[in-house]
């Protein structure tokens, strides 16, 4: 029965040592020719050979899984930190373990305790709530805990984030010089993270244009008829000025395309329109959108090479990791040219 086969057999019909086998599993391939790791690998697939990792742990007290707990899946940006941090763990010989909370602190602290079940050596965490308590009951243990596109207040160990205030920033002084005379953000969800984001929104559209946070900033939630009416309404306030709204992320910016669409509105002539992560089919659809691109996959990769060097060092780590994006200024904004 295949379901009874060992690494023993393995390393019988492959002629080589159980030692080879374990590191093939492993994925430690440096001392091992193409020819040997062909011939292995052939073998485990003709035997449908599945490792029982659960011995492997215990005898090695090395599960060599990383456990990542991401806020959401729903968008290109969380699909690809999470693929940035799969292929770099894959490469070091590791799985990775991938629970999403929906933004939510309780469902987080159940995705914690099913990881540490698995004997997780460490956790990327993007997390629910700016709090830093739970992670710090996991470095007690010694288990190293990388947070990954986001900042908490008093975190003393490793993370990588991406620069949302310079970009928010350069968003709003390029509305500024085009000519725009009111903005505002609109907001998906209430989470910490965004609110920080509105907050740099808000501080920024003050000095630039003179406005208040409850002017500047404004819930839409994921309505299309939330979005409907919060664009009428800014159409119709400040008389006089042009007016831009910047999306908090491609779904919302969605969401304001198409109402805009539906209400005629003539972009950027009558309303600017920006916003964050519209890849790919932003510059397809006319008359080309302004849009911030964050460095999704690189995020991932880089908070993945922080848990491997933690794991190398047995260490908890250290230090930031602060990351640029990138800006693409089309005509959605442009009420003059673009002096690059």
């Amino acid at each position: 029965m295949t379901s009874n086969v060992t690494i023993s057999d393995i390393a019988r019909e492959a002629g080589v040592s159980k030692t080879t086998v374990s590191r093939f599993l492993n994925g430690n391939y440096g001392y091992m020719s193409a020819e040997t790791r062909s011939r292995i690998e052939e073998i485990i697939e003709e035997k449908k050979y599945v490792p029982n990792s659960i011995a492997r742990t215990l005898k090695s007290k090395k599960s060599r899984i990383i456990g990542v707990i991401v806020n959401t899946l729903k968008y290109q940006v969380g699909a690809q930190t999470v693929t940035g941090i799969n292929e770099v763990c894959t490469e070091n010989g590791y799985e990775t373990i991938v629970h999403c909370t929906h933004g939510d602190p309780d469902t987080e602290k159940i995705a914690i305790q099913m990881c540490l079940n698995q004997q997780v050596e460490g956790f990327i965490v993007i997390p629910a709530e700016d709090s830093i308590e739970r992670f710090l009951e996991i470095t007690k243990r010694g288990i190293p805990v990388v947070i990954c596109t986001r900042r908490l207040s008093g975190w003393p160990y490793g993370c990588v984030y991406v620069k949302h205030d310079i970009l928010i920033w350069s968003m709003l002084e390029h509305l500024k010089e085009q000519g725009f005379g009111k903005v505002r953000f609109l907001l998906d969800v209430h989470d910490f993270h965004k609110h920080m984001m509105a907050d740099r929104f808000a501080e920024k559209a003050e000095e630039l244009f003179g406005m208040t946070l409850e002017e500047s900033v404004r819930w839409v939630g994921q309505s299309a008829e939330a979005v409907k009416n919060e664009l009428a309404q800014l159409l119709e306030e400040y008389p006089g000025e042009k007016k831009a709204v910047m999306a908090v992320n491609t779904h919302t910016l969605f969401l304001v395309l198409k109402e805009s669409g539906g209400m005629n509105i003539k972009v950027p002539d009558e309303l600017g329109i920006c916003g964050y992560d519209a890849q790919g089919w932003s510059e397809l659809v006319p008359p080309g959108i302004t849009a911030v691109k964050q460095p999704m996959s690189r995020t991932g990769t880089e908070a993945a090479e922080i848990m491997m060097e933690c794991i190398r060092s047995k260490s908890l780590g250290d230090g930031e990791t602060a990351l640029d994006g990138e800006m693409f200024f089309r005509g959605s904004t442009r009420l003059k040219p673009i002096i690059q």
